[in-house]
């Protein structure tokens, strides 16, 4: 069974609550974190059937998190960024 949740991890609450809206709008049930410690431990509590993920975390960055994610899911992560440094897509797609 596909669920319908959506983790939202981003630092910025703005952006959070905009997401957060249009998803709910859309029939998602939304969670959020703030930090990359917060996601971790929210994916496990929640059972997401995706994740929103921010690189830029004030804690773990983005690539950590789905670095740990994938020792034990194959969950489906959508990388959130800012940066547009090539390195950075080249080291989000190797994880």
């Amino acid at each position: 069974m596909t669920t319908r949740r959506i983790l939202i991890v981003d630092d910025e609450p703005e952006l959070r609550t905009m997401l957060r809206q249009y998803l709910m709008s859309e029939g998602f049930d939304v969670d959020e974190a703030a930090s990359g410690d917060a996601a971790l431990n929210r994916v496990a509590a929640s059972d997401p059937g995706l994740v929103l993920l921010d690189v830029g975390l004030p804690d773990i960055d983005g690539f950590e998190v789905l670095r740990r994610l994938r020792n034990t899911s194959d969950l489906p992560v959508i990388m959130l960024t800012a940066r547009t440094d090539e390195i950075d897509r080249v080291v989000g797609l190797s994880v």
